[in-house]
């Protein structure tokens, strides 16, 4: 299979995969359906953005998996129910619901086990949700990508407790806290006028200084809700704080970071950059990649960006890619230790015409990198 974006696909493809328009709905279209107009008219009004399709180019290409459907699908309900909860809560002057709570801690047990089974993947964060909107997609996805995260960061590097000691055990106790803060971290936005959460172009120094205010609002909703941990509520409100001081609301640096806050720090800005925002288009993965790499040891935990380089996948398997030689392809796999370098099938040459496919192993092949991301198919291919 590969990912088309779809206002590029073409009639007769065939989905791979179910496509949803929210959450809880039967699929829009089933896999195996052919593409027509009416068909990526629908899928566009419905706000799907890119599907799997399945032809002979991507015989034997498998997405990444990281989270089951059936925890896609009770993830992204739990995340909206809980927001809609804080919404009434808020103009009732109450807090969240006990249920609320209660929910949210299994959804990020059931995201943890999903997790711990994909330890030894390079992960695509490209395809965790529903055409449910920004917020619901980035807290599935920021929640996805930062248990990854923390649970290789304690694992190699552990954890310091309250006396100042490193210690490496507990891991699977700290996971579900670390959980609840990133499904939501991002609770206090409910907060800002939303005119200014849906800006398309710049903001103002006070739209600004309102945005800014949102992971400390967020503290102050969960602060009287005894149900919910100190260790999640370090989550809302410090993962805007960057390694060197330069974030909010604290300025804090450093250590003094919670390192739950610094793991959130590495997957928000990495989601945030790979989705399409009111006021700007989405990276593509690897440029998103390298600017958190780049950032390691000036905006994020040098620790936390080291495990990172293993954790995401820049390339996800069914991806386009040209190499440095001209011939053009689709990334067939990708190893955890050379997610940079993967495997690529090469099915266009230089001159733009189809070849019979073969496959390049970039790990092996260092005289050849990956230039660019997109390349045209020929019109025969879809024949």
């Amino acid at each position: 299979m590969r990912r088309v974006p779809t206002e590029h696909l073409t009639t007769g493809d065939r989905l791979g995969r179910d496509v949803y328009a929210s959450a809880d709905a039967l699929p829009l279209l089933r896999a195996g359906v052919r593409v027509s107009d009416s068909y990526r008219q629908s899928l566009q009004r419905a706000g799907i953005t890119s599907v799997w399709i399945d032809d002979g180019l991507s015989e034997g290409i498998e997405p990444l998996e990281v989270l089951t459907e059936a925890t896609k699908q009770r993830a992204t309900s739990a995340i909206r129910d809980a927001f809609r909860d804080v919404t009434r809560s808020l103009s009732a002057g109450a807090t969240v619901s006990a249920d609320t709570v209660q929910e949210m801690r299994q959804v990020a047990e059931m995201i943890v086990g999903d997790v711990a089974g994909n330890v030894h993947s390079a992960l695509a964060l490209n395809d965790l949700a529903n055409a449910d909107g920004y917020t619901l997609k980035h807290s599935l996805a920021v929640t996805t990508l930062g248990l990854s995260l923390g649970l290789r960061v304690m694992q190699k590097y552990g954890w310091v407790d309250t006396h100042g000691k490193r210690r490496f055990d507990g891991i699977e106790d700290r996971l579900a806290p670390l959980g609840v803060g990133l499904l939501l971290h991002d609770i206090g936005k409910l907060a800002v006028p939303p005119e200014i959460l849906r800006k398309p172009g710049p903001l103002t120094e006070e739209e600004w200084k309102a945005m800014r205010a949102h992971p400390t609002l967020g503290f102050q909703i969960l602060r009287k809700d005894e149900e919910i941990s100190p260790l999640a509520r370090a989550v809302v409100r410090s993962h805007h704080e960057r390694w060197n001081g330069s974030g909010y609301p604290d300025g804090q640096a450093g250590a003094q970071i919670h390192q739950f806050a610094r793991i959130a720090a590495v997957a928000d800005v990495f989601d945030a950059l790979t989705s399409d925002r009111y006021y700007r288009r989405a990276l593509p993965m690897d440029e998103a990649y390298d600017f958190v790499v780049d950032g390691g040891g000036r905006d994020f935990d040098p620790e936390v960006v080291n495990l990172f380089r293993s954790v995401v996948a820049p390339y996800p398997p069914g991806t386009r890619v040209v190499l440095s030689d001209g011939n053009c392809g689709l990334v067939k796999e990708v190893r955890p230790d050379a997610v940079k370098a993967p495997i690529v099938r090469i099915i266009v040459d230089a001159s733009g015409a189809l070849v019979p496919a073969f496959e390049v192993d970039l790990s092996r092949s260092p005289e050849l990198t990956i230039v660019s991301t997109e390349f045209e198919i020929p019109a025969s291919a879809h024949a």
